[in-house]
């Protein structure tokens, strides 16, 4: 087995966890949010039942397909895709556990942007970095939405952590 064939099992691996958290833990309590979590309107209350699939079933199916492949070695892209695949492993575990209650849905972002990126370096998988860019539109889109929701819910202590903390990525200094 060859690294390429090593790391698409780790990322079908990780999906096939992901997948199963989701179904676990995650869609049981959707009926279960209070109104404060609900408010989104208008086409932006159907970001969630787009994008789950989009980011959490489409590369599995990519990878297992075959789809978009590379046929080359490239270590050194593979284990800086390796590398962000890790860091999702750590980031969106940790954020659900430990982070404070501002800091997990940008941590979430950040670790979905990770894996989905890091899966397709790491397999060198030309057709996921094509459709990054909308994966990315979409993530921003539901940040904006939920980032309105918690201004909604906490005010201004979420406006002044907002101003400190980028979006997908921490600021320098902070």
């Amino acid at each position: 087995m060859g690294i390429g064939d090593a790391l698409r099992l780790f990322f079908l691996g990780f999906y096939a966890v992901v997948i199963a958290v989701t179904l676990i833990r995650v869609l049981p309590t959707v009926g279960t949010l209070r109104s404060a979590e609900q408010s989104a309107t208008g086409a932006r209350r159907f970001l969630p039942a787009v994008l789950l699939p989009f980011g959490f079933l489409l590369p599995p199916a990519v990878l297992f397909l075959r789809a978009g492949e590379i046929d080359a070695t490239w270590t050194a892209v593979r284990m800086l895709g390796l590398g962000l695949g890790l860091y999702a492993a750590v980031i969106l575990p940790w954020a659900a556990a430990t982070l404070g209650r501002f800091l997990v849905p940008r941590a979430v972002c950040s670790g979905d942007l990770a894996l989905w990126l890091g899966t397709a370096l790491g397999t060198l998988n030309a057709l996921l970095l094509v459709l990054l860019p909308l994966y990315l539109l979409g993530l921003s889109a539901e940040a904006a939405v939920e980032e309105r929701l918690l201004e909604g819910k906490f005010g201004q202590a979420y406006r002044d952590y907002a101003a400190r903390v980028g979006r997908f990525a921490p600021r320098p200094g902070t």
